[in-house]
């Protein structure tokens, strides 16, 4: 009887197992309410000494869900069992607990405000200028950066930006944009020069006052003088030479640039234009102190070497007293011809100051040396020959104008040497010397 009453129970408790599985994979349909006979809580009623079918039914439901969390593996007891067991092995359509968790799990999205200073870029302005040389460039206006303000919202989903909205933007200060000249004359470029430099004229030339060959010549002007450039007009030139302006052609001028060395070529034609008979002669001549080395040097007539020793001393005289070294010197050689006189040897007086013409030896004066002998000079033609009374001369002095007749070589010669061919010999050496620059 206990047996056959066991074997009732398995087959209703595989028949439970069944239904079980139906509804963990959806194959079954909704267990219907058991009817009133077969009173499965009753079990116990029938084994009062143990109940083993809910004893069993539990290990089931703990071995089912031990199985879906931990493992594929799952206990049989019978036939059926197994057989169940090995569909539940074999089915594709497993669940993955923790995929399924996963999945779910919701992602972490964060959002920031953040405010940037921003650089704002300026742009860059040609503008063409005839007046430069073609292909230069002169910056007229310096490029400045702008700067504005920009809001932004950033998106992040796990630490990574998704996206970025601008939501205010703020110019603080605009650009200033970058202005360039550009040169565009041809003929600025192949002489070399900008408007306003110094240009040199490469031949004797007429300046004309209008672009016209046919209207009156303004005046001529000498090869290799300096003049100063005004503009470009029409093939024409226009240029100032000491206070006028007026027309050239292109092909009449250079430059330092174009030619090396005519500036210095120009500044001795200058000297050489300026000198003659009625020249001033309180003021210095112009040349440098290398100049008066170069022209009161290898001399063959100075045998003593005196003016060639003294070239520098020429030179500081006339920056101190304003009296033209080279009208200075010329006047020593010819007083005591190139330094070979008695008076000039004994005396070292190159001058034959204070001589009468009767007593001239015994009259002139005695110097230390010809350093004072040239001094002395200067100051006497500065202070009584050369300018007029009452101006203002060397180291606060004042001008008596005592036997002043004018500041030239003749104006001196009125009152300084009764030959009166002395100022057309003096002019003389003066010329010889300034033509060895």
């Amino acid at each position: 009887m206990n047996k056959q009453n066991n074997n009732m129970n398995n087959s209703k408790l595989s028949d439970l197992f069944k239904e079980i599985q139906d509804i963990r994979y959806g194959r079954a349909k909704p267990i219907e309410k058991p009817k009133e006979e077969i009173k499965f809580n009753k079990i116990y009623v029938v084994d009062k000494r143990f109940n083993a079918i809910g004893a069993i039914i539990g290990i089931l439901f703990l071995i089912l869900f031990t199985t879906a969390i931990k493992s594929n593996y799952i206990f049989a007891t019978t036939e059926e069992e197994k057989i169940a067991i090995n569909t539940f092995e074999e089915n594709n359509e497993t669940i993955d607990i923790m995929e399924v968790i996963s999945s779910n799990i919701s992602e972490l999205t964060k959002k920031e405000i953040i405010t940037n200073e921003l650089q704002i870029d300026y742009e860059t302005k040609y503008i063409e200028n005839e007046k430069l040389p073609k292909g230069e460039e002169k910056i007229i206006q310096q490029g400045r950066f702008g700067f504005k303000e920009q809001t932004i919202i950033k998106t992040y989903e796990n630490g990574e930006i998704i996206s970025e909205n601008i939501i205010n933007e703020k110019v603080n200060s605009e650009p200033e944009e970058l202005i360039i000249e550009i040169g565009t004359s041809e003929f600025l470029f192949d002489k070399k020069v900008h408007i306003g430099d110094t240009m040199y004229t490469t031949k004797d030339v007429n300046l004309y006052n209008t672009t016209n060959e046919n209207e009156d010549i303004a005046c001529m002007i000498y090869e290799n003088i300096d003049v100063k450039l005004i503009s470009e007009e029409e093939g024409w030139i226009k240029i100032e030479v000491d206070g006028m302006q007026g027309y050239l052609k292109p092909e009449e001028l250079t430059s330092e640039g174009l030619t090396p060395g005519i500036s210095e070529i120009s500044r001795k034609k200058r000297i050489l234009v300026s000198l003659n008979f009625d020249m001033p002669l309180n003021c210095p001549s112009g040349l440098t102190k290398e100049d008066f080395e170069k022209v009161l040097s290898k001399n063959p007539k100075d045998v003593n070497h005196i003016f060639e020793n003294n070239a520098e001393l020429f030179y500081q005289i006339e920056q101190k007293y304003n009296v033209n070294g080279i009208f200075l010197a010329s006047i020593g050689i010819h007083e005591s011809a190139w330094g070979t006189s008695n008076i000039a040897v004994q005396k070292k007086n190159l001058f034959g100051y204070g001589s009468y013409d009767y007593s001239a030896f015994s009259s002139s004066i005695t110097f230390e040396s010809y350093q004072y002998g040239i001094e002395a000079l200067a100051k006497a033609l500065s202070k009584n020959y050369l300018n007029e009374r009452g101006t203002q001369i060397y180291d606060g002095e004042i001008a008596t104008g005592n036997y002043y007749n004018g500041a030239t070589v003749s104006g001196v010669n009125t009152r300084y040497a009764s030959d009166p061919e002395w100022a057309n010999k003096v002019y003389n050496t003066m010329v010889k010397l300034y033509n060895k620059l």
